[in-house]
């Protein structure tokens, strides 16, 4: 009994630590523009980024991206921190703090339980526990979405990787599914959190998959 008491405690905490929306508070005082209504309209690291390049050019985008990407990376990792505090399974406190962080940033009470995609703090759980693990994901990522723009038929030109990671979307999800094998193998610790999180991470893009088999379907997706 106990022991349920602690895990619901620290499901409480993490989702309010995943709760706090540093996209659209970093949009709302220092781009003065509401994220929601802009870009991908949603509150996260890369919409920071777009939407900062837009007002202020490449490099301070860049900066403004790292700057939300580690908050929201942050706030899983401190929620992580404080289960494995309290329970003494390392896998079971992470698997529960980064789920419930990831749940607490997509569907945020202070947004109206919507917010980014979870991502950010997913990569953060991964980065901070297992950096090679991290790099090893990010490899498969890139990878699955330089492929799926290949087999899109996107011309390989100077703008070729930057459209892929910008707007291959399907790609990217397919990655995520097999970074979840390369998980299991690479850090095992961090199974767990990876699989029981990243169908949260698949949900939050349901609109931005059936928009790309649309564009695929008219073809329309290298007019982007």
């Amino acid at each position: 009994m106990e022991n349920i008491i602690i895990y619901v405690l620290i499901a409480i905490v993490s989702f309010c630590f995943g709760s706090i929306p540093f996209a659209y508070l970093f949009g709302k005082f220092i781009l003065k523009e509401d994220l929601r209504k802009s870009g991908s309209k949603n509150t996260g690291a890369l919409n920071t980024l777009r939407a900062s390049s837009r007002k202020y050019g490449t490099f301070l985008g860049v900066v403004s991206f790292l700057f939300v990407f580690l908050l929201d990376a942050g706030k899983a990792v401190i929620a992580s921190l404080i289960a494995i505090y309290l329970i003494p399974d390392i896998v079971i406190a992470i698997t529960i703090a980064c789920f419930f962080a990831v749940l607490g940033h997509n569907y945020s009470p202070i947004l109206g339980f919507k917010g980014g995609r979870g991502a950010a703090s997913f990569f953060g759980i991964i980065l901070f526990y297992n950096p090679k693990a991290f790099f090893g994901y990010l490899i498969i990522l890139l990878a699955c979405m330089f492929i799926g723009d290949v087999f899109a038929k996107r011309p390989i030109n100077k703008a070729f990787f930057k459209k892929s990671v910008s707007e291959q979307i399907i790609g990217r999800l397919i990655g995520e599914v097999i970074g979840v094998f390369y998980i299991g193998l690479a850090a095992p610790t961090l199974f767990w959190a990876a699989l029981t999180t990243t169908p949260l991470i698949l949900i939050a893009h349901k609109t931005r998959i059936s928009d790309q088999f649309k564009k695929f379907k008219n073809k329309s997706y290298l007019n982007d």
